[in-house]
């Protein structure tokens, strides 16, 4: 595979990261968006403006994609006249950063297979901006071929999650996890504000103890099979009890919590199950087979 060649499609704020980053490591980048000031600033510090996405192919052997849903990831490869896949060069390799969904994964790869000229698409969503991007790669390591270290030129982390799919799925969690944790914080703080509470003193008390990062720390002590970590957690009717405890203050200043109400209930079932005594992590065990409709693979 020829790596000198590196088309950007889409320069929104990770695209022009990665835009930025790329000529900044000296490969020669072309760019295209819809939005053309977008592609002339770019090219103001060296990219190469594209008229169309099909143009962008047709001079990249290696081309990212950063766009803001699979519907827009759609438009821009499958358009007969002016699209990615209609410019593909033999041996593109097509790097997909978008979050996105393993149907999409499955889906671009089998159209990009349909080619026949040993093109390829990989999903490669990812966290942070360029150059310090952690990527997740729906494939074993390997799968992105030479172009491994123009992609190390716009990373911190490059993480192999196995299969086809799997990088967007992994992204996925990620989010699951992020915003989430967002929530259940953010609700926490505005109980703490509706109770008065000095809220400077509170989220220094979150930041020095356990509070944020503790759950889950928990957690993946479980599933990384961390025994002796997870043994020195306390008991599921202790966290049962600090959860009944903190809805009461809750109810006590007009606070409603989806994500403090959903623990209530969880770690009041656990605390009537067999789990009563066991370190709270393992009470993971009874989540997966309570939440849980189906099993995948």
């Amino acid at each position: 595979m020829d790596a000198s060649h590196v088309g950007v499609v889409g320069l929104g704020g990770m695209g022009k990261a990665l835009a930025e980053s790329l000529i900044a490591a000296e490969h020669p980048v072309a760019v295209w968006d819809r939005h053309t000031d977008r592609v002339a600033t770019t090219a103001m510090i060296g990219a190469a403006p594209s008229v169309s996405q099909r143009q962008l192919a047709e001079q990249s052997q290696v081309i990212f994609i950063a766009l803001p849903n699979p519907t827009a990831v759609r438009e821009v490869l499958y358009d007969a006249e002016s699209g990615v896949l209609a410019g593909l060069r033999p041996e593109a390799l097509i790097v997909d950063m978008t979050t996105g969904n393993p149907e999409l994964a499955q889906e671009v790869a089998r159209r990009v297979a349909e080619i026949g000229n040993g093109a390829r698409y990989v999903d490669a969503p990812v966290s942070g901006k360029a150059p310090n991007l952690t990527v997740m790669i729906g494939g074993k390591a390997g799968v992105l071929g030479s172009a491994e270290s123009i992609v190390e030129d716009i990373a911190g982390a490059l993480i192999y999650t196995g299969a086809l799919g799997d990088g967007f799925a992994t992204k996925l969690v990620h989010q699951h996890v992020k915003y989430a944790t967002h929530l259940a914080v953010a609700e926490a703080l505005v109980m703490a504000q509706q109770a008065g509470l000095d809220l400077p003193k509170v989220i220094e008390a979150l930041e020095r103890s356990s509070g944020v990062l503790g759950g889950l720390k928990g957690v993946l002590e479980y599933y990384s099979g961390n025994r002796r970590a997870v043994a020195k957690h306390a008991p599921v009717t202790t966290i049962s009890k600090d959860m009944r405890l903190a809805a009461a203050l809750a109810d006590s200043v007009g606070v409603t919590s989806a994500t403090l109400l959903a623990a209530v209930e969880f770690f009041g079932a656990a605390a009537d199950s067999d789990y009563a005594k066991r370190p709270y992590p393992e009470s993971t065990e009874l989540l997966a087979q309570w939440r849980t409709t189906a099993k995948v693979g």
